[in-house]
């Protein structure tokens, strides 16, 4: 049978090898990242391996419908004891262009485990793997996911391709930003014959957003401001707090209107989620926005990127003003 990677036989080989694998969920975790990571565990735990999903962040709470998403540890790297590690052979890092995006942090390492890398964003700055699949051109790591499972023969139930169709309709917002749409067509047809649920992933992800949220968007719209070919909108930390730090809020203004106003090619949209510390949101119709996210030293894909920023908000507006 043909193999969609050529990794896929030794990747699956170091997994028949392994003991005891963890699956990371990437900070602040969005549905690709849930979605591709419980996927994983759930067909790891078909083939009779013990795995454990750990995170950074807290799961957002309308991203909970998906099947293991409740197990997801909330840890904290910095404070995660040689001993909590060492029951540990394996670690499969899904989504994450750096160590920072799985740890929280870039003053936070990742311990010493054996790595193997499944991500598809085009600025990935790994080293020290086993390991690893970079498909920049997968619409998302949901996706790769979608190929290693067939490759490895693994069985699909409708709790898998529920998680798979979640991750790839959220990183494509369903199919608006997808460069290889034909295909991934193809593969979230064969996931909806699956079993997946649709129904579910579009009422408990996309219509059903909490009261304070839609107020916090209002927030972020209001707070507007153009430059020459784009927008931008930066949300302080007191207002973040004030509506009960909805971390869906950013991402889902970014999707919506970074892009999407007529006259302006890229947006960026920023919220201080701690005190002086601001994540960053890119989107743009044709500009590559990864090449901007890096000057941020965050990455990402041509038309849409992340980063973070320490500062305040006055010293970021600057700073984006200076790069652009």
């Amino acid at each position: 049978m043909k193999q969609n990677y050529f990794q896929s036989k030794l990747i699956f080989q170091e997994i028949k090898q392994s003991k005891n694998i963890l699956i990371n969920v990437h900070r602040n975790p969005d549905l690709d990242s849930i979605g591709s990571a419980t996927a994983l565990y759930r067909a790891l735990n078909k083939i009779g391996k013990k795995a454990t999903l750990v995170c950074p962040h807290e799961i957002p709470e309308n991203y909970r419908f998906l099947k293991g998403a409740d197990l997801v540890l909330t840890i904290d790297f910095k404070t995660w004891a040689d001993t909590d590690v060492r029951p540990y052979d394996l670690f499969l890092i899904l989504d994450s262009g750096s160590y920072d995006v799985v740890t929280g942090s870039k003053e936070i390492k990742l311990p010493d485990v054996k790595k193997i890398i499944i991500d598809h964003h085009r600025t990935n700055n790994w080293e020290n793997y086993v390991e690893r699949i970079l498909d920049i051109k997968a619409s998302s790591t949901s996706e790769i996911i979608f190929n290693l499972l067939n490759d490895w023969e693994v069985e699909f139930d409708s709790d898998i391709a529920t998680s798979l169709f979640a991750g790839i309709s959220s990183d494509t917002v369903f199919f608006k930003y997808d460069q290889n749409a034909k295909n991934t067509f193809k593969i979230t047809a064969e996931l909806l014959d699956k079993g997946a649920d649709r129904d579910k992933v579009v009422e408990q992800a996309f219509d059903s957003f909490d009261f304070d949220l839609v107020r916090m968007i209002g927030e972020f719209l209001t707070k507007i401001r153009k430059g020459d070919r784009y927008i931008y909108s930066v949300l302080d930390n007191e207002t973040y707090v004030k509506f009960g730090k909805q971390k869906g809020a950013r991402e889902i203004v970014a999707n919506l209107f970074a892009r999407s106003i007529k006259g302006f090619d890229f947006g960026i949209m920023a919220v201080e989620y701690e005190a002086g510390k601001f994540a960053l949101s890119f989107r743009s119709k044709k500009t590559d926005v990864s090449v901007i996210a890096k000057r941020f030293g965050g990455g990402g894909h041509k038309n849409a990127a992340g980063a973070t920023f320490n500062g305040n908000t006055d010293q970021l507006i600057e700073k984006i003003k200076e790069i652009i």
